[in-house]
């Protein structure tokens, strides 16, 4: 099915109804996000040279969402040079470019440090956004993976080896005294003979959740940890965190396509959804981004878990593109 993008209204319902002019920009917006996803199919190329052909008005937005984007790789002066050289827009149109500017030079900045498409050109498996994965390995271990997650598997006579490039995955690993079952990631690694456990990387940290069994961890330096079920340890930098607790319910939740949030920060909550859907999601203030939320959420229902945070919090949500939302306080 052609996936066709759509200006999208605010989830809050006081704000005005845009015009022709910027409807126009917004969809152009969307074709121009949709257009770099790596998963752009033909029909999506269709669908915009479709979009495209309707008229000049389309050429136009077009034009300028290109103008405007690939201006922000140049600096703020020569950035204002152009926009008053090439644009004489009223004073709300510019404030929503320049906002829609300032917000995705955030995004890509944000996106510019991580690289998913050379982690998944090196895996033997993985995972897109918002994707989650089953492996049966050839040892008859179990591997599930989760969104935006890419893995290594090396099998050998004398170690069953996985490394986690990026993302999250769980492992239930098949019983084999001969041959221990290692995760490696980052500096550290995770060795086993046969239990169930997740290990998950954000970007320099690894952390380790045990579900069954034990499961010894190595930072990279110094003295292993051991942990039994229910345990959990961090290591970054090569270094241990001191063992913990940890709730199933809610570190193991993503197994079930579900999140759980025990009064976290708005802005952890966000960062953990951006990981499950197309886009991105931004939350402006300090005082927003540390309010507090609880919550069950669908990961399937992105829709139900963006009303339930605009209702409970009180927020104004601003769609600038289908891809890129910004949430406020009142």
């Amino acid at each position: 099915m052609t996936r066709e993008p759509v200006a999208v209204e605010s989830l809050m319902t006081d704000s005005v109804a845009p015009s022709l002019d910027d409807d126009l920009f917004a969809q152009a917006s969307g074709w121009y996000f949709r257009l770099q996803a790596e998963d752009v199919s033909a029909s999506d190329l269709d669908a915009f040279a479709l979009w495209l052909a309707q008229g000049q008005p389309e050429e136009d937005a077009w034009q300028e969402v290109q103008a405007l984007l690939g201006a922000l790789r140049a600096p703020a002066r020569a950035i204002r040079q152009q926009q008053q050289a090439r644009w004489r827009k009223p004073a709300a149109r510019q404030w929503m470019q320049w906002s829609c500017a300032a917000a995705v030079l955030l995004m890509v900045g944000l996106l510019a440090v991580q690289t998913p498409w050379l982690d998944r050109l090196r895996a033997d498996y993985a995972t897109g956004t918002g994707e989650q994965r089953r492996v049966l390995l050839a040892d008859g271990s179990e591997l599930l993976l989760n969104t935006d997650s890419a893995v290594q598997v090396r099998m050998s006579d004398g170690e069953r080896q996985i490394r986690l490039l990026r993302g999250e995955a769980w492992f239930a690993v098949t019983k084999d005294p001969t041959r221990p079952f290692v995760v490696k990631s980052g500096a550290g690694r995770v060795k086993v003979l046969g239990t169930q456990f997740s290990v998950a990387r954000r970007a320099e940290q690894t952390r380790v959740q045990v579900a069954e069994g034990r499961v010894e961890v190595n930072a990279g330096s110094g003295e292993p940890v051991y942990l039994e079920p229910g345990r959990a340890v961090e290591y970054q930098d090569r270094a241990l965190t001191p063992v913990h607790g940890f709730d199933p319910l809610v570190g193991l939740a993503w197994r079930q396509r579900q999140l759980v949030f025990r009064q976290q920060p708005l802005s952890e909550v966000v960062a953990e959804l951006n990981r499950y859907w197309p886009g991105h999601t931004l939350v402006l203030g300090d005082e927003l981004r540390n309010r507090q939320v609880s919550g069950v959420f669908d990961i399937d229902k992105p829709d139900a878990v963006l009303k339930a945070l605009v209702y409970t919090l009180g927020l104004r949500a601003e769609h600038y593109t289908p891809y890129l939302l910004v949430l406020r306080g009142d």
